[in-house]
C-alpha cells in the first residue's frame, strides 16, 4: 500500500532528520545509508524512493543541521542577546555534546573535500549562520563582522575539542567568548 503524500514527506524528515545527527557523530564518509535508514527507523531498501543518492541525502542532512544551529543562535540571541548566543555556541556543553550542534565546526574540513552537492550545501548553512550572528544582515560590515565571528567560533569549537580534557581547551573557549564580547 503506497503512503500518502503527508506520510512520505514525514518519512523523508525522518531519514534527513537521523542523517543530520549520524553525520555530525560518526562524520560524512563514515555515514552509511544501512546506518541512517536504521537510525530513522526504516529499512535500506526504502532509501531511493527518497532520494536521488547518498550525496543528496548528506547535502540536505547538511542543510538541515545547519538550519538547527543557525535557528539555535537566532533565538538565543532575541531572548538574551549576542554575547548570549556566543556563550552558547562556545560552551563546554556544545563541544562535549555526542551530537555536536554546528555542522560546519563538526563537518568543515570534510565538507571541503566531499561533493560539489556537499560543499555548496556547506555554503548555504555558512550563510546562513552569518545571518543569524549579524546585527543587520543587510549592512555589508555587519556581515563582515559576523563573518570574523563565525569563522573564530569554529576555529575555537574545532581546537577545544581536538583538546578536550585539557586545561587548554577550557581556555581556548574563554578566550574566544572574550574576545567576540562586545
Amino acid at each position: 500500500m503506497r503512503k500518502s503524500n503527508k506520510e512520505a514527506a514525514e518519512t523523508r524528515r525522518a531519514i534527513v532528520t537521523a542523517a543530520a545527527d549520524h553525520i555530525r557523530r560518526t562524520g560524512i564518509a563514515e555515514a552509511s545509508l544501512s546506518n541512517v535508514m536504521a537510525a530513522a527507523g526504516l529499512t535500506h531498501g526504502g532509501f531511493y524512493k527518497h532520494f536521488r543518492n547518498r550525496e543528496q541525502l548528506i547535502a540536505e542532512a547538511l542543510v538541515a543541521a545547519g538550519g538547527s544551529s543557525a535557528e539555535m543562535l537566532r533565538q538565543v540571541r532575541a531572548k538574551k542577546g549576542r554575547n548570549a548566543a556566543l556563550d552558547r555556541y562556545l560552551s563546554p556543553e556544545h563541544r562535549d555534546a555526542a551530537t555536536p550542534t554546528c555542522p560546519m565546526a563538526a563537518l568543515g574540513s570534510e565538507a571541503a573535500r566531499s561533493s560539489a552537492e556537499t560543499r555548496a550545501a556547506a555554503a548555504a548553512v555558512i550563510e546562513e549562520m552569518i545571518d543569524a550572528l549579524a546585527e543587520n544582515p543587510s549592512s555589508e560590515e555587519a556581515r563582515g563582522e559576523a563573518m570574523v565571528d563565525y569563522a573564530t567560533m569554529i576555529g575555537a569549537m574545532t581546537l577545544a575539542r581536538i583538546l578536550s580534557g585539557t586545561p587548554q581547551s577550557e581556555e581556548i573557549l574563554e578566550r574566544a567568548r572574550n574576545r567576540l564580547h562586545r
